[in-house]
């Protein structure tokens, strides 16, 4: 009796190739049920809410007034506008962490919806970076005014970048939501430990604090090694690039020691910050993505 031969080298290439097409094919076909449960997501936020999406923007703003004051009174950044320089960092953030946050119990939260249909499980996760990608741009929209009103005109000439950052950003978040929610079917403290998670990252994030002005209190310290963890950190790069075209680069000057920081206008973002964010996005994407596919073979059976 002949026995095949496992697949190896090219032919294995092509069969994951043929997969990924037919999953991507699959995927493109369900865009309608993805555009449902992306309406289905933003309505049942704000059914019965008077206020509708402003109270999406009672986060950022509550959290803007607070470290604020405990920023610019209490233990100062040097920066100008530090409330703007805040809100150019906590929205992108945001974003990322509630779509994680939603994702993480997507597949265990509709057990019953894939036990009895078959459809992309992937829409699920994609479906909560969707909805909050949409807050993210009506939030933009919101605090537009403020940001023009303290850092200038320059934002609306560099919004191409603006958004180049957003959608790169969409990627990255969308292979860290696929994996979170494919690896939580198996793992349920997942979803415990990722408040945890996520509150450690965000202070390893320059959100609060610009990144420039740690590498040069850094320099030489035996700390230093505290810096080389922000750059590791894939959030440092995307937050700094949407910063950048929305409140500009901070950057630290030795000649000047009444005003050692200094806070540039909106510019645009270096091609290194760009290529760095590219390189994330399209690695995470394909982790996530893998990883969830594998996982979803046996979701009906888990969940």
């Amino acid at each position: 009796m002949a026995v095949d031969a496992p697949l190896t080298g090219a032919a294995a290439g092509r069969g994951a190739l043929r997969t990924s097409s037919r999953k991507l094919g699959e995927l493109w076909r369900a865009r309608e049920l993805l555009g449902q449960l992306v309406r289905k997501e933003l309505k049942v936020r704000y059914k019965n809410s008077s206020l509708g999406f402003l109270w999406s923007m009672l986060t950022p703003a509550l959290m803007t007034v607070v470290f604020s004051i405990v920023f610019t009174r209490i233990v100062r950044v040097p920066v100008d506008d530090f409330a703007a320089f805040f809100l150019a960092g906590y929205l992108l953030w945001q974003f990322f962490q509630n779509s994680c946050q939603g994702a993480i119990h997507s597949v265990v939260g509709n057990g019953d919806l894939v036990k009895k249909v078959y459809f992309p499980r992937e829409v699920l996760p994609l479906s909560h970076v969707l909805s909050q990608l949409a807050h993210l741009l009506l939030a933009l929209l919101v605090v537009s005014p403020y940001l023009i009103a303290t850092r200038g005109w320059g934002l609306l000439v560099h919004l191409p970048a603006t958004l180049l950052a957003i959608a790169l950003l969409t990627v990255f978040t969308s292979g860290v939501a696929m994996l979170l929610a494919g690896v939580n079917v198996v793992f349920r403290d997942l979803q415990e430990l990722f408040v945890v998670l996520y509150l450690v990252w965000f202070y390893a994030t320059p959100v609060l604090y610009p990144m420039a002005l740690v590498e040069a209190e850094l320099a030489g310290d035996p700390l230093s090694w505290v810096g080389t963890i922000l750059l590791i950190n894939p959030m440092t790069w995307f937050v700094e690039a949407f910063r950048t075209p929305l409140y500009g680069a901070v950057v630290v000057s030795s000649s000047d020691a009444a005003h050692p920081v200094v806070s540039m206008l909106p510019t645009w973002p270096s091609l290194g910050n760009v290529a760095v964010m590219v390189l994330w996005a399209l690695g995470a994407l394909i982790v996530g993505y893998v990883v969830f596919l594998r996982r979803a073979r046996t979701f009906a059976k888990e969940v």
